[in-house]
């Protein structure tokens, strides 16, 4: 009987280009076995993979850091191996066709010894892919935010449990991961798991292109299922402000939609602990550091002829970082700049934008917060049982926080008229305090009490609901 087959193309979640399951590649672990065929043994050992260290490298990762060390058959690779196999009357190495998830899957067989693998790469950047990326349409949404607003404990927040948090009556969401083996998947596994259990929060991230969560939706309406995935970027907001229209940026136009994390420290509070952002000591003896002798003397000439000290080292800081990128920063509107600068007014057009108050716990007990009506809404920690979201809440929400963005951030109709569709969100990805904690050389942030998410899926699974509906999927 022959085998039924289906063409599928696809755009890569990594280098962005169209690829078909036909054109797939395989990433194998071989585990020690030996073949006695040394065209099998020669293909089958690992060797520096040039595209994967291409790729990250031209990312920003620097080559030392890279695990390149890979076993990858791709088409040419099998072409070559059943040559010399058919020549030496040996088995062949096979690709064979998946009806269910309509990928393929890898099979060399020798004797007593198989080799098997259905982690599919891309024939161009050789990432893994997804499971069940040729099956399902995929939702890409990029996490954006400054410095410092709290991406990566974001998604750690979401990861936590097995992604508990998004789990609903009639949504199921589970990792989707290519490789279960993955570096980067079992690194931000582990962070969730120290958040949960010990509340210890995960480092910031370098400013790179860090690989994508990527997640398998589920959703039961009646008696039909609808599945999709789901991939998350952290996209580092000062590496869109830095290249932007450079290589490094180009995923940025192939995100269906934003996730934009404003920092309550870039609202306008009269709270001070919040509205008081001082730049850390390292950089303001950077600055005195490289102040020219004339400088220095100069201000010494005004202290003396004033009678004092004219300038202390809290005016020194406010002085010399007016201009400085850590103000720059501090912008609420400085990420959907960045982005508008990359994509285009046009472009902004097919996007998605869920702008969203990051660390919202720390405005709970803030009277000017409180005196908007209805804030006590953007509070509520209850998870509802069915559906994306409690909508009726979510409306009101809305209203109350068109007018704190409006009175606090910024204006809320330049920054988000252009988008396809617009939403705003308070979270809080832990739902308590932080301190900072110094044992020996080691310096972390941890929780003070229990983690307590604030809604922290509610902007990812609204913008799910949205694909979905546009889909035509929901009635």
């Amino acid at each position: 009987m022959q085998e039924t087959k289906t063409i599928r193309v696809k755009t890569c979640p990594y280098c962005f280009r169209n690829i078909s399951n036909e054109d797939a590649g395989f990433l194998l672990r071989t585990d020690g076995v030996r073949f006695q065929s040394p065209a099998m043994n020669d293909v089958f050992s690992y060797k520096t993979d040039v595209s994967y260290l291409y790729f990250w490298s031209a990312m920003g990762i620097p080559e030392e850091q890279i695990d390149a060390r890979r076993i990858i058959v791709d088409n040419e690779v099998m072409t070559e191996l059943n040559q010399e196999l058919t020549a030496a009357g040996k088995e062949l190495a096979v690709k064979k066709f998946d009806m269910d998830s309509f990928g393929y899957t890898f099979h060399a067989e020798e004797g007593a010894v198989t080799l098997f693998s259905n982690t599919m790469v891309c024939p161009f950047c050789h990432n893994v892919l997804p499971q069940n990326f040729f099956k399902y349409e995929m939702l890409k949404i990029g996490l954006a935010g400054s410095v410092a607003s709290g991406k990566t404990v974001y998604l750690c927040s979401l990861m936590m449990n097995g992604f508990d948090v998004m789990q609903r009556e009639n949504l199921t969401v589970r990792n989707a991961y290519g490789n279960p083996n993955d570096d980067y998947k079992l690194e931000m596994e582990r962070n969730a798991e120290r958040m949960l259990r010990y509340g210890i929060c995960p480092e910031s991230t370098s400013k790179t292109f860090r690989k994508p969560v990527f997640m398998e939706i589920t959703y039961r309406l009646g008696h039909e299922d609808f599945r999709m995935l789901t991939a998350v970027y952290d996209v580092a907001g000062e590496l869109i402000k830095e290249s932007s229209g450079t290589g490094r940026t180009g995923f940025v136009r192939h995100m269906d939609g934003f996730i934009c994390l404003v920092d309550p420290a870039q609202m306008h509070l009269e709270h001070s602990l919040i509205n008081k952002q001082i730049p850390d000591e390292d950089r303001v003896l950077e600055k005195l550091h490289v102040m020219t002798k004339e400088e220095q003397m100069t201000i010494q000439k005004m202290s003396n002829e004033n009678g004092g000290q004219v300038m202390n080292q809290a005016d020194f800081m406010a002085e010399n970082t007016v201009s400085d990128d850590y103000f720059y920063e501090r912008r609420a509107d400085m990420i959907l700049d960045a982005i508008r600068s990359v994509l285009g007014d046009h472009e902004l057009k097919t996007k998605y934008m869920a702008l969203t108050i990051a660390k919202s716990d720390l405005l709970e007990e803030l009277g000017e917060i409180k005196e908007f009506r209805g804030s006590s809404l953007l509070f509520e920690r209850k998870q509802v049982s069915a559906g994306f979201m409690n909508m009726d809440h979510h409306f009101l929400r809305q209203d109350v926080l068109k007018q704190i963005f409006d009175q606090k951030v910024f204006r809320l109709q330049r920054n988000l008229e252009d988008y396809k569709e617009s939403g705003l969100f308070a979270v809080s990805a832990l739902g308590c305090e932080t301190e900072e904690i110094v044992e020996g050389t080691q310096k972390y942030t941890k929780t003070v009490g229990k983690v307590h998410p604030i809604r922290t899926e509610e902007p990812v699974l609204w913008m799910i609901m949205k694909f979905m509906q546009e889909k035509g999927w929901l009635k």
